[in-house]
């Protein structure tokens, strides 16, 4: 009777890198493999599991639901291993030439960027902010296989899989052009229903600023424009006598650039939590905790 063969573990890792990674060139790479080695790999492990592990997308690849069931149960155990055999090494950001990759809405970039480039001016670290994704299915994705770091976002995470920590908070304030005909310092509820509006589409959910961040029902607005950049939306409050709302510190740090009043909005809405979201299994890992202490650092600056 043939013995039967032992399962090689190195086939999930590789299967890890490449979720991570999203290529197999790119998993060859920090494997240190040829990119044919990677491919072989992966098949080996396909015909052991009996179904697809990844489908193309563009120049890379996104693991199958079945894939991304495997990389949920195999992440942890693996990576345990790893980090008892490499002692669990310590982050050093003075030794370290990594790059961290962050999520974040338009307004948090803005607010982080300078200060961050500031703080790690004598650094090798980098840290690269993206936009966020408009599918919240695939934010839980890169989050998930590593492809970020770590999102900023203006909702917590339902799933288990996922940690976060209230990072900053911020308000919601009326913007409109200095010299505005009937508006002047203050902003009555009458004066706001009356004029035309600039809507901010949030990028996920298919809703306004305001509507996203107050509880009552809104009476009708009449649009002047509708844009899904708050830079670009200040510019065109400059330009004309619509009325906007944006956030409060973002506001203020463009009022004088674009010559805007920053008023405060006759609605009841509620206050905007940044919440630092990442994946549960980087919870004690040394990289991501300096990662979440340096953005909770410079936010509050």
């Amino acid at each position: 009777m043939p013995q039967q063969k032992h399962f090689d573990l190195n086939l999930l890792r590789v299967f890890i890198t490449v979720c991570r990674a999203g290529s197999f060139s790119k998993a060859a790479q920090e494997l240190d493999l040829t990119q044919s080695s990677v491919s072989n790999a992966i098949n080996r492990l396909k015909s052991t599991v009996g179904e697809a592990l990844f489908i193309r997308v563009g120049r890379g690849v996104k693991p199958t639901a079945g894939a991304l069931s495997l990389y949920e149960e195999f992440k942890e155990p693996l990576s345990s291993i790893e980090q008892s055999l490499l002692g669990m090494k310590a982050f050093d950001p003075l030794c370290s030439e990594r790059t961290f990759h962050v999520y974040a809405h338009e307004t948090t970039i803005g607010l982080l960027h300078k200060r961050i480039n500031e703080y790690l001016s004598h650094l090798s670290v980098n840290i690269v902010f993206r936009e966020i994704p408009i599918q919240e299915e695939q934010l839980q994705l890169d989050l998930q296989v590593e492809a970020v770091d770590l999102a900023i976002d203006l909702t917590k995470p339902e799933l288990a899989s996922f940690s976060d920590e209230l990072l900053m908070q911020d308000n919601l304030v009326c913007v409109v052009r200095k010299g505005h005909p009937r508006i002047s310092n203050t902003l009555s509820r009458e004066q706001y229903f009356s004029e035309k509006h600039i809507v901010l589409n949030m990028r996920r959910g298919n809703l306004s600023m305001v509507d996203f961040l107050t509880d009552e029902v809104l009476p009708h607005r009449e649009v002047y424009c509708e844009q899904s950049s708050i830079l670009a939306m200040l510019a065109t409050v400059a330009n004309c006598d619509a009325i906007a709302v944006a956030t409060q510190t973002f506001s203020q740090e463009y009022a004088e650039l674009f010559g805007l009043q920053v008023l405060q909005p006759p609605l009841d809405t509620r206050v905007i939590n940044y919440h630092m979201v990442w994946s549960k299994k980087l919870d004690r890992n040394p990289a991501s905790i300096w990662l979440r202490n340096t953005l909770k650092k410079l936010s509050h600056q």
